[in-house]
């Protein structure tokens, strides 16, 4: 079977990786290319505004361009290498409910799904609309550096009001920042003790210091244009740029810039290798959440007595999970709601559904064709001989799951976590015959009588004896209903639910 028969096989005509490679070379492209455009107009002087790359050497700025092109380039291949992690996974197709989709991305967007715990919402919301702001101020600055004249905008009022908003934004960030170091570290829940790692301290410093340093290279620069009264409207960079000692003021700014940029390149490479990358993967996971198939429908099986290639059921190696479940593990921002509300791990039992997801992950990373980092950091390196998930997952967890879904309705990013503990149950069931002793009898009873009680089935309407009205049973002749009362074994054999049943079927009868 050739390569290209075999992407048709599983589904993909253009894969993943391969368009991130392409995104690499454009995105390096582009940035060169911004270079150049950037010194062919020689940059104007306002009266109120600034000059981009004021006081910075025309070496560090080449050298700065063509680190970030380099950088940026680097960061995409990363990506690639985890999508080609995610690619092994078995097929599957999400075209479908497109408004959904769109809804859900939105909703994840405006921090709705991070809001519903508001303790970690709040600091979460500070860090994400303050590093978009700036984010998005440092895009307006570059695309007024390379306007024509006619056509710059950032000066006068416009500048000020500018300044002003990006220094609000930073404010915010370092705040955000600042809280989210004192809940992690002085005052932290259990759910992040339990899985707080070196690079949570590195991506939190990181951030702080992109921060502070863009303050402090404001500051200089200020204090280097003598303090100008429209520079007011910065109301941290002008206060701050008092303390820089006007003699040293350029020196002082090309160090805190050099160190800024430093800082982005390092935001960059840092990005794809740690958890941190949720802040990619996370609203793709949103966006491709809603499905056709309703929660809790297990994903469809072959006929076991008319399938005669079916090598296995269920899942128990990388590549018998879904891309989309795969891709999951990267998604995953280690939070831990899901654990919090988790029944079976308040009461003490083996499951821990952020473990489920995480081990998942560092199965698929440890047997990667390429190098890649595990979805967190971990103690000591993990030894994984193989792709099968049970190195790393035991039975005993899988079987704790009472498939409640509080865990996949909790997680602020959709990840699907019962469809992963399902597909592996089903395989320890069907291949292996590994299943709790208390679960034989019921395998039994299904098998033999439809229902997980033994009874005789046809004792499953004998309920309605107690009532003084006749019930209609759908499935006999000539009956059809608009709607139907579905009572399941439980209501028709065990006796304190049948007390349910007799009550539902009361009031139905009345209304």
């Amino acid at each position: 079977m050739t390569d290209r028969e075999q992407r048709r096989r599983e589904g993909w005509r253009v894969r993943p990786s391969t368009v991130l490679l392409v995104l690499a070379w454009v995105a390096a492209g582009s940035t060169l290319a911004l270079w150049w455009l950037g010194t062919l107009p020689a940059e104007p002087h306002f009266e109120v505004g600034r000059v981009v790359f004021g006081n910075v050497p025309g070496i560090v700025v080449a050298v700065f361009y063509v680190s970030v092109s380099a950088f940026v380039a680097l960061a995409i291949y990363l990506f690639a290498l985890r999508a080609r992690s995610w690619e092994r996974g078995a097929w599957e197709w999400r075209p479908d409910r497109v408004k959904a989709r769109l809804h859900r991305l939105r909703e994840g967007l405006a921090m709705r799904t991070v809001m519903e715990d508001p303790a970690a919402g709040v600091v979460h919301a500070m860090i994400y609309y303050g590093f978009l702001v700036l984010f998005l101020g440092t895009v307006t600055l570059e695309v007024d550096h390379l306007a024509p004249r006619p056509l710059k905008f950032l000066h006068g009022p416009v500048y000020q009001g500018y300044s002003a908003i990006l220094d609000l934004a930073a404010v915010v960030f370092l705040a955000g920042l600042a809280a989210a170091a004192v809940r992690r570290y002085l005052r932290p829940p259990l759910r992040l003790r339990m899985k707080t790692k070196p690079e949570d301290a590195w991506i939190l410093g990181l951030l702080a210091f992109i921060g502070i340093s863009g303050l402090m290279t404001e500051a200089a620069r200020i204090a280097l244009a003598g303090r100008p009264a429209f520079e007011t409207w910065s109301f941290v960079g002008y206060p701050l740029s008092a303390i820089v000692p006007a003699e040293r003021a350029a020196g002082i700014h090309q160090t805190w810039w050099i160190l800024h940029a430093v800082a982005f390149l390092a935001f960059l490479v840092t990005l794809p290798v740690t958890k941190l990358r949720h802040m990619v993967t996370s609203p793709v996971n949103l966006a491709l959440s809603p499905r056709e198939r309703p929660r809790g429908a297990m994903r469809e099986m072959p006929n076991l007595m008319e399938a005669t290639d079916l090598e296995t059921v269920g899942a128990a190696t990388v590549a018998e999970f879904t891309w989309k479940q795969l891709f999951d593990t990267d998604a995953c921002t280690i939070c831990g709601r899901c654990t919090s509300v988790c029944p079976a791990n308040t009461t003490g039992k083996p499951l821990d559904p952020r473990e489920i997801v995480l081990k998942l992950g560092e199965v698929a990373a440890a047997t990667a064709a390429d190098p890649v980092s595990p979805p967190v950091g971990v103690d000591g390196e993990i030894t994984v001989t193989s792709d099968r998930v049970f190195e790393r997952i035991t039975p005993e967890e899988l079987w704790a799951c009472t498939t409640c879904r509080a865990c996949d309705e909790i997680c602020p990013v959709d990840i699907e976590i019962v469809d992963k503990i399902l597909d592996m149950r089903r395989y320890l069931s069907l291949m292996e015959a590994d299943f709790p002793s208390e679960l034989g009898k019921a395998y039994v009873s299904m098998e033999n009588s439809s229902n997980v009680y033994g009874m005789s089935q046809n004792d499953r309407a004998a309920w309605t004896e107690a009532l003084d009205f006749e019930v209609k049973l759908l499935g006999e002749p000539g009956v059809t209903a608009e709607y139907l009362y579905w009572v399941g074994c439980a209501g028709s054999f065990d006796d304190r639910n049948k007390k349910v049943t007799i009550a539902t079927a009361r009031l139905l009868h009345a209304a």
